[in-house]
């Protein structure tokens, strides 16, 4: 009968002292992945000026999407690759460092919409011909 209490306490031993005392360790923060954010979208003229409510469209005339993006980190970041798209169609754009990037565009007649993919914040303009002259809504 003592033999069956022995081997019952070395059971129970070992599981007391198989116990680690590193449990108590905090775990280390997960590693910030440094890279150029998208702040907004949006549609311009092809010198960076902004399209506006009313403005006249002509066909003539070079238009932009134009992407601003800020850094997350204060360390070296390697280039980013922004995904967005324009009415439906997937497109990227890199960038090296902050700021603002724009590419080239052909606005279609009707709604032009412009969403980045990674956060969803759009911008939309509508092409309306009128006659000799285009107003954008």
């Amino acid at each position: 009968m003592r033999t069956k209490y022995y081997y019952i306490t070395i059971i129970i031993l070992c599981f007391v002292l198989g116990c680690s005392k590193n449990d108590d360790d905090p775990v280390p923060p997960p590693a910030t992945v440094e890279s150029f954010d998208p702040v907004s979208i949006e549609f311009v003229h092809e010198d960076g000026t902004g399209i506006t409510a009313n403005d006249c469209i002509t066909p003539d005339e070079a238009y932009a999407i134009q992407i601003t993006t800020t850094k997350n980190s204060s360390g070296t970041t390697k280039v980013s690759k922004i995904e967005y798209t324009i009415n439906g169609a997937l497109y990227s754009m890199s960038f090296s460092e902050a700021g603002t990037k724009r590419n080239p565009i052909v606005l279609v007649y009707g709604r032009n919409v412009a969403e980045l993919s990674s956060t969803g914040t759009s911008n939309e303009v509508n092409y309306i011909e009128q006659g000799e002259f285009e107003l954008v809504n």
